[in-house]
């Protein structure tokens, strides 16, 4: 059932309202500029790196709470819909190009057809004093019951590498080095009312100067761990500077 992924967008859902104070911040934070809004209402609007292509993107939506879900770019969505389908995904929207489905658990995710032959991995950006900073991961929040299941389902769409993590509630996929993004699952507890849900990760040189920086922009904390910290953006959105090191992409 392994899909054949050439690229992978990680999307901000930003409830329109929000969007400009949501664009201006990321701006800061990535080091991107706004690219050229796409889609039938130019809701989808690309961060652009200086060096490679773009990963992160922020589209605006009409409910009041915001999310986040990745776009797996695919040679041919059909196919790739008709496997995640087999996988236990449903398809909640069909534009040939553009396939949205909901995982077995109920995220959010869309397949998308890929154009372009080939995609270059931005550099991470480096900041005066603090060194460098990426986005680089999604972080997939699962109550116990589903966890097992949804990390299966995940694991075989993909075909990516698996690895247990450091404390028994994390594990990862690693995709091949050209790809941007990797998943993170976390096996939420007993005392964790929020349901499934999704976030960001950035890796960072300098958790807690990233942290400082992101605050003066913005950003308030939300919660401090000892391997990672979790901020608010300005649109209410909630994501996570950690304690891992930015990789540099493969040249």
């Amino acid at each position: 059932m392994s899909l054949d992924i050439r690229w992978v967008s990680l999307f901000a859902d930003v409830p329109a309202p929000l969007l400009e104070p949501a664009v201006a911040f990321w701006e800061l934070v990535t080091g991107c500029r706004a690219g050229t809004p796409s889609g039938d209402q130019r809701e989808y609007l690309p961060l652009m790196p200086l060096v490679g292509d773009p990963v992160f993107w922020l589209q605006r939506v009409g409910r009041d709470i915001g999310g986040w879900h990745l776009d797996l770019h695919v040679p041919d969505t059909a196919a790739a819909a008709r496997a995640a389908v087999q996988g236990g995904a449903q398809v909640t929207r069909d534009w040939d190009s553009l396939v949205v489905l909901a995982s077995p658990a109920g995220l959010p995710f869309c397949l998308v057809l890929e154009r372009q032959p080939a995609r270059t991995r931005p550099e991470p950006p480096s900041w005066p004093a603090i060194g460098r900073s990426l986005v680089d991961q999604l972080c997939l929040d699962l109550p116990a019951d589903v966890h097992d299941d949804e990390r299966a389902f995940w694991t075989e769409l993909t075909g990516w590498s698996y690895t247990a993590g450091g404390m028994p509630e994390f594990s990862r996929l690693t995709p091949p080095p050209s790809l941007p993004i990797q998943l993170l699952f976390q096996r939420l507890g007993a005392d964790d009312s929020g349901g499934i849900r999704a976030h960001l990760d950035m890796s960072a040189d300098d958790p807690s100067g990233e942290v400082a920086r992101h605050m003066s922009l913005g950003a308030s904390v939300a919660r401090e761990a000892e391997h990672w910290t979790v901020l608010r953006d300005p649109a209410g959105l909630i994501y996570c500077v950690t304690h891992r090191r930015p990789l540099e992409p493969p040249h």
